[in-house]
């Protein structure tokens, strides 16, 4: 007579786990495993589990509270059926206190156990207050190779890994399906080159005065500083010691944006796009055709607008060879663990699991973000997010170090210059390489 068996979320967790090489967390994720329950005699019962409570700090990136409600515990709960000797008390930092917070928790020895750290972290880790990961990798066997592998460079510290990627974003290019069919364009195919795309720009432009075929945001560092790379430029020397975007081939990508706005003029003048309702909002209402936005915009448009017909590809290509042709922004949020907790093991352990795909998907696909791991996708039933997903690859980072505020900063004063028609763009980079050069020495002799 066949019997029914029912198993609790933990103990279907543990068995399918054994039977299948811990298919549950993937290849090179086995420090996640579940752990098995105890063996006891007959009638015995189980020795009672020391529980220990790890803190973790994170900034929101819902509006306050809904993170943590809708997706930080439902992962963690999770994270403790798997590992029910570990409980993680998680706050949500607010972005505005986050650096002075950490700063004086750290000084004080009470850091969070685990924290998300972004572009701010290496201030930290020159203070000796976020542990190296190196050793705990090599000794657990994990597989890099899970993560994309440029999204290790920004946790990577003079050589050392420091962090692990867990967020990340990156920007393609998104384009109105209506306006491409207006313009005689065949709406599902986006251009596949800057020549393209600048012919796709000239046909959306003539559909009237008030549309235009491209549009920034003259003070977008992250979306205007791409050009250069497209072109073949690259923004630093290898050891970051000196600014060289001021190169033939820089110098090249930089007319080319130049051009968009005051020589072909498909670009929405800077004076306009920099204004409410923002790139976006112009985006949304039929008055640009083409933008490079985060893959996450695709989530705003859609809410706004439910029936915009959107396109989403990764750039076209400027005469820079591989991903570099195609270079869009991109950014990582990381995992790190504090040097002095008292428990670093269950640390590594924290954050061994929640880059495992299931606590991924739960917590980092609620947020709306990507992947960080190619071999997962949050959004297999969503053609746009999905695209979005695969256009990661072309995506470069800044170097995440204690002066890239300052950098931005001079960054988009000197490229918004150009792009407002106040100065030539040969002046503005000329401007900005010796600014940022001083910068670099400032931070090099600090």
């Amino acid at each position: 007579m066949a019997t029914s068996t029912t198993f609790s979320r933990r103990e279907f967790l543990v068995r399918t786990a054994t039977a299948a090489g811990v298919a549950t967390v993937g290849a090179g994720l086995a420090g996640c495993a579940p752990a098995a329950p105890a063996a006891t005699d007959a009638g015995e019962e189980a020795p009672a589990m020391e529980v220990i409570t790890l803190t973790m700090w994170k900034g929101p990136h819902k509006a306050a509270g809904d993170e943590t409600k809708l997706c930080a515990q439902p992962t963690l709960d999770m994270l403790q059926e798997m590992r029910p000797e570990i409980s993680v008390d998680f706050s949500e930092i607010p972005w505005g206190q986050y650096n002075e917070k950490f700063t004086a928790a750290f000084a004080a020895d009470a850091g969070p156990d685990v924290s998300y750290q972004t572009e701010s972290f290496p201030r930290f880790v020159n203070a000796g207050h976020i542990m190296a990961l190196d050793d705990m990798i090599d000794a657990s066997d994990f597989d890099r190779s899970f993560f994309y592998d440029r999204a290790w460079e920004p946790g990577t510290y003079d050589g050392t890994t420091y962090s692990f990627p867990w967020i990340i974003g990156g920007s393609n290019l998104f384009w109105n399906k209506d306006l491409f069919e207006q313009a005689g364009l065949d709406p599902d195919t986006p251009p596949d080159t800057v020549e393209d795309f600048l012919s796709h720009a000239q046909a959306i432009t003539a559909l009237g005065e008030d549309v235009y075929g491209f549009a920034s945001a003259p003070k977008d560092w992250h979306e205007n500083s791409q050009w250069p790379r497209r072109f073949g430029g690259h923004w630093f020397n290898d050891d970051l010691t000196e600014c060289i975007v001021n190169s033939p081939e820089a110098l090249e990508g930089w007319n080319f944006l130049n051009a968009l706005y005051h020589e072909y003029e498909i670009a929405m003048p800077g004076a306009i796009s920099g204004q409410e309702p923002g790139v976006g909002g112009y985006f949304r209402d039929d008055k640009v055709g083409m933008i490079t936005a985060q893959n996450v915009f695709a989530n705003s448009v859609r809410s706004e607008k439910p029936e915009f017909r959107l396109g989403a590809a990764r750039m076209a290509t400027g005469p820079a060879e591989g991903p570099r042709g195609r270079a869009c922004y991109g950014g990582v949020g990381m995992l790190a663990i504090a040097n002095k907790t008292a428990h670093p093991q269950e640390a590594w352990t924290v954050i061994q699991c929640l880059v495992t795909p299931e606590l991924l998907t739960s917590w980092i696909g609620c947020l709306g973000f990507m992947s960080v791991a190619p071999s997962v996708n949050f959004y297999p039933d969503d053609e746009v997010l999905t695209t979005a997903q695969d256009t990661l690859q072309y995506t470069f980072f800044w170097p995440y170090r204690s002066w890239i505020f300052k950098f931005w900063d001079i960054e988009s004063t000197s490229i918004e210059s150009f792009l407002l028609g106040q100065r030539s763009v040969e002046e503005a980079v000329e401007d900005l390489v010796v600014q940022l050069n001083d910068l670099l020495k400032e931070e090099e002799g600090a």
